[in-house]
């Protein structure tokens, strides 16, 4: 009875630790400084055109509107909407320093959701939806208790003016908004994994197969080299899916943390390289900084202190500017909310004009706005066109010839072979198309058809195969596969033949009796 009483409190006691236990918030902080650098960066860019992304002056694409709701969110006229993407821009930068800083987080919130949602032709991505959900849990943290001017504040009422270490050691406080923020990455991968699990190209490597052959995120260098080794795309695919199950489980192992984050940055570092993906990296990169630790920060203190000579003074170096700044910062603060409020205004205002002065149209030019030309007709008509017609050649990707299948892909693509050998001639095709008629003829280097094969490729299909086993009594010599779309030759592949070794087919011969 004794050991049933004591099961509950293990279990409770283990709850409030993992969730209520105060530490300093050391991984909100790096999050806080790093995610709203990132997306600062990026949202930067788009503020020229925030009157035609997202206001009622322009041409917004509300992702409310797909789903029959018009006006879910209030349009804002152009001015207004640049007042209120200046202030999410100026409250961003006042989060990466931690003034007033979960003020600052709700601020950007509230705003920076907004804005995605008014544009879900560029501004909403899965990274847009990843940072809202982390502005969210900075705004119900203590995320300025370490490294900000808010704890520099602190410090100073205190009567503190020079901290022993760099902004002193913080103010430890409850983790839970932090364990949301790791379960929160952790329940994402798992959902990953479960919507791969639901796609049956991706085990075949055919979705990222095409993924890494576009460039429709940015240029990627390793994709298209990498798209050519079907053999490394599917037990890639796997291991993936494998990480990203597991990762919610293991990662709170101490021997496995390390090891599954570092797996993880890696990931998604590969995806720049094969995806061309930045942003989204770069989030990533960010919301990993929640799984920083006390320990970490004093194993990273303690292995610097160490070191001598330059590698010693690095650390400083590094987050001199950023201290600098802070201090700079925190006279303004002893205003209080006045100074905050009175330097978002003037921002906001100087922005206003800026923008006024950048006037991409000519709208307050004598000459008056620019006026669209008339496009040339012949690029209209062009342009309009229905009656294209995709040819054969444009709907094949790749035709491969090989001995080894895994997955239902040819892995282990080859030019000479041996009679006897069972080979598979695989086509691959370009999604969308329709049903088609595929054939495949083995034709010798005299023009003789020594095997022709024919099938349906649904429009389903990513690939069809035929198989092929080359018998003893075929000559020696070169031979082409040759490959038809709806009776229309669209590929040839030329391969060896030689003949089998004789001590070989003595003994497949012996195994067959």
């Amino acid at each position: 009875m004794a050991a049933n009483r004591l099961i509950p409190s293990t279990w409770s006691n283990a709850f409030n630790n993992f969730f209520f236990d105060r530490q300093i918030p050391y991984g909100m902080a790096l999050v806080r400084i790093c995610l709203p650098l990132v997306l600062l960066v990026e949202m930067s860019m788009r503020w020229p055109w925030v009157v035609e992304f997202y206001s009622a002056d322009g041409a917004p694409a509300p992702i409310a509107m797909a789903y029959g709701y018009w006006e879910f969110l209030p349009f804002l006229p152009g001015m207004w909407a640049v007042a209120a993407f200046t202030v999410m821009l100026l409250l961003m930068v006042s989060l990466i320093v931690g003034w007033n800083s979960r003020l600052s987080a709700a601020g950007v919130f509230v705003l920076y959701t907004y804005f995605t949602m008014q544009d879900s032709l560029s501004s909403l991505t899965k990274y847009s939806v990843f940072s809202s959900h982390m502005f969210l849990l900075l705004s119900l943290s203590e995320c300025g208790a370490v490294w900000s001017v808010d704890r520099l504040i602190e410090l100073r009422r205190q009567g503190i003016a020079r901290t022993s270490s760099w902004l002193g050691e913080g103010r430890a406080v409850e983790v839970w908004p932090q364990r949301l923020l790791q379960l929160f990455i952790g329940i994402v991968y798992f959902g990953a994994a479960v919507t791969k699990m639901q796609t049956p190209t991706y085990f075949s490597g055919d979705q990222m197969r095409l993924w890494l052959l576009t460039n429709v995120n940015h240029w990627n260098p390793l994709g298209e080299l990498l798209s050519l080794q079907p053999a490394l795309l599917v037990p890639m695919c796997y291991i993936a899916i494998i990480w990203e199950i597991t990762f919610v489980f293991m990662v709170w192992n101490k021997t496995l943390r390390v090891p599954f984050l570092v797996v993880g940055a890696l990931f998604h570092f590969m995806t720049t390289l094969t995806l061309g993906l930045i942003v989204f990296p770069l989030v990533c990169f960010s919301l990993y900084m929640a799984f920083m630790t006390e320990e970490d920060v004093r194993w990273w203190r303690e292995r610097m202190a160490r070191r001598s000579g330059f590698l010693r003074s690095v650390p400083q170096l590094l987050t001199t500017p950023y201290r600098l700044l802070l201090e700079a910062i925190a006279p303004l603060a002893r205003f209080g909310n006045v100074a905050y409020v009175g330097i978002l205004l003037g921002a906001t205002a100087l922005g206003l004009v800026g923008h006024r002065a950048i006037d991409l149209y000519a709208a307050n030019t004598p000459t008056g706005r620019y006026e669209l030309q008339p496009m040339d007709p012949q690029l209209a008509r062009r342009m309009l066109r229905t009656d294209t017609v995709i040819r054969e050649q444009d709907k094949l990707l790749s035709f491969d010839i090989g001995k080894l299948m895994v997955g239902g892909v040819v892995v282990e693509t080859g030019k000479t072979f041996k009679t006897g050998d069972r080979i598979h001639a695989q086509l691959n095709l370009i999604p969308p198309h329709e049903d088609l008629f595929v054939e495949c003829q083995l034709v010798s280097d005299r023009g003789l058809v020594h095997d022709q094969s024919n099938g349906i490729a649904m429009r389903q299909d990513f690939r069809y195969t035929f198989n092929y086993l080359l018998p003893e009594t075929l000559r020696a010599g070169d031979y082409q596969f040759i490959l038809k779309l709806n009776n229309q030759e669209v590929a040839r592949q030329t391969i060896k033949i030689a003949e089998s070794e004789p001590e070989a087919a003595e003994e497949s011969v012996a195994l067959a009796e």
